[in-house]
């Protein structure tokens, strides 16, 4: 199954990969190295934090590569009405407490709340997708019950 993901995420995670491969690895190895000298061994810490650091690196690459494998990249779409969909930006309204927050529907990727970046996959995020300004939405989150209103949809 392809992962949605806007062009500026994919480029970013393009980046996060390259600078691992190309600058943080060399970075790790070159430790690694020096602290074999030490020898391989239990009471080598610093080999044996070194080995941890690469291990971690190594992981970190191969998540980052099956992540740009599984990716589809969406561009802007025509929209005949304003509805919310995948990479639109969406104001939305907490009901009881009336503050607003401006999100833009992202894939699971590239999802920040705290940058404005909204997850399609996340509970608001899901029922966001579809609705048109003025709709009113419930969510059910982990934190409890959140009653929403659709403010405005830009593209």
């Amino acid at each position: 199954m392809k992962v949605p993901i806007t062009r500026l995420g994919y480029h970013r995670l393009l980046r996060e990969l390259f600078f691992l491969r190309h600058v943080v690895r060399p970075e790790v190895i070159e430790e690694l190295q020096e602290a074999r000298s030490g020898g391989i061994k239990i009471e080598n810490q610093q080999y044996m934090m070194a080995r941890e650091r690469h291990v971690a690196l190594q992981k970190k690459i191969q998540d980052l590569e099956r992540k740009l494998a599984s990716c589809e990249i969406v561009v802007g779409r025509k929209f005949f009405f304003k509805q919310a969909e995948f990479g639109t930006i969406v104001v939305i309204q907490n009901i009881e407490t009336g503050e607003t927050q401006r999100y833009q529907l992202v894939g699971p990727y590239e999802s920040n709340v705290v940058d404005g970046k909204l997850s399609i996959d996340s509970p608001v995020g899901r029922h966001l997708v579809g609705r048109r300004e003025g709709e009113e939405v419930i969510v059910y989150t982990p934190a409890g019950v959140r009653m929403y209103r659709v403010v405005s949809i830009t593209l």
